[in-house]
């Protein structure tokens, strides 16, 4: 009964609460234009301090998801852009495997962006480029990025979020997608604080929200050797805030065991935790998640667990989510993938 009246009182708190939560050089279009080199990083980068924020459990959304489709060519003053990439960077029109002009940041001027390379892998309805990413627009071309992996998918992907457009390159690994995220912002490429993080998915249900799936080797240590194993996959959750136009990550904030109790309605750590083991870290995420990260020490080695409960739901979680049963999940969830943009939530306690 408790917990369910705090579910609801937090419910309430969040009516009163807001999240305060780029060696190629550009060259003129014409052979009469004198244009400026892109800068890979912006003179004057914003950054999003860590910010706190009562804790906020989001009600079901029955909007349509942020936009995510597959890219649509603009043909508006193509064939001048793409010749003109063409030319800059000395390549043949079938090694322009990926090319998506549209205006970017509504400025009323077309931009575009790229893939160069060449094929080396085909999965049918998407092949697998290993070049780089250029960016071109009217004052001047130049490459952005070079895959680190196998290559880029053929087809990029768009976001929106507010009233952003987030261009989308997803990049193969072996084991795991890495996605790249751009915007365009007066005419100028930018590249975001959470791109290259992981792979970016979402939800279809999920209104100005996404996540990302983080793969890591995090689950068996051996201090000798300083050497890890195991193979685990980490959802990290994210969010549009439109009182001020940003993205930030549902941050956790360390809490008390009775804290987490209050929450959970029962104690996870006497519940959940092994005769023996350690206490790593125990926070709370501002979208209802208890995590619990614990250690095993056996032998030369370290073993990480951590289990995740979800009092929206009122069950423990999967890595990606998904309700399961009470056998632990492997490695270190960390409080945040991007710190630099996380919100950590005030999480009141039984005497607040």
């Amino acid at each position: 009964m408790r917990k369910k009246l705090s579910v609801y009182f937090v419910m309430i708190l969040c009516i009163f609460n807001l999240f305060s939560c780029s060696k190629d050089k550009y060259e003129p279009v014409t052979e009469d234009e004198q244009v400026e080199d892109i800068e890979t990083e912006d003179d004057e980068e914003e950054t999003n301090e860590p910010t706190k924020s009562i804790i906020k459990v989001e009600k079901e959304e029955t909007e349509p998801a942020s936009e995510v489709k597959p890219s649509e060519e603009v043909k508006k003053d193509e064939p001048s852009l793409k010749s003109y990439l063409m030319r800059i960077a000395s390549v043949k029109e079938d090694e322009v495997v990926l090319f998506d002009q549209r205006d970017f940041d509504n400025d009323g001027a077309q931009e575009a962006f790229a893939i160069i390379g060449e094929i080396v892998e085909d999965y049918g309805d998407q092949k697998v480029a290993s070049g780089s990413i250029w960016f071109i627009s009217k004052d001047g071309c130049r490459k952005i990025k070079e895959t680190n992996g196998m290559g880029f998918f053929d087809k990029d992907r768009l976001m929106k979020m507010g009233d952003t457009d987030y261009i989308l390159f997803d990049e193969v690994y072996v084991t795991a997608l890495v996605t790249d995220a751009w915007y365009v912002s007066d005419g100028m490429p930018v590249e975001t604080p959470f791109s290259a993080k992981g792979e970016i998915v979402i939800d279809q249900n999920e209104k100005d929200r996404f996540a990302i799936v983080d793969d890591c080797y995090d689950a068996e240590y051996y201090p000798a050797d300083d050497h890890w194993l195991g193979h685990t996959w980490k959802k990290y959750y994210f969010f549009y805030n439109d009182e001020d136009g940003k993205i930030y990550e549902y941050g956790g904030t360390d809490i008390s065991v009775e804290t987490a109790e209050y929450w959970c309605g029962f104690d996870i750590v006497d519940k959940y935790l092994p005769k023996g083991d350690q206490v790593d870290s125990l926070f709370c995420r501002g979208n209802g998640l208890v995590v619990l990260n614990y250690e095993h020490k056996e032998g030369d080695s370290i073993t990480y667990y951590h289990y995740i409960y979800d009092f929206t739901k009122e069950s423990l979680v999967d890595e990606m989510g998904e309700i399961t049963g009470e056998e632990p999940l492997w490695g270190i969830y960390l409080e945040a993938l991007c710190p630099e943009i996380a919100n950590y939530p005030e999480v009141p306690g039984p005497n607040m």
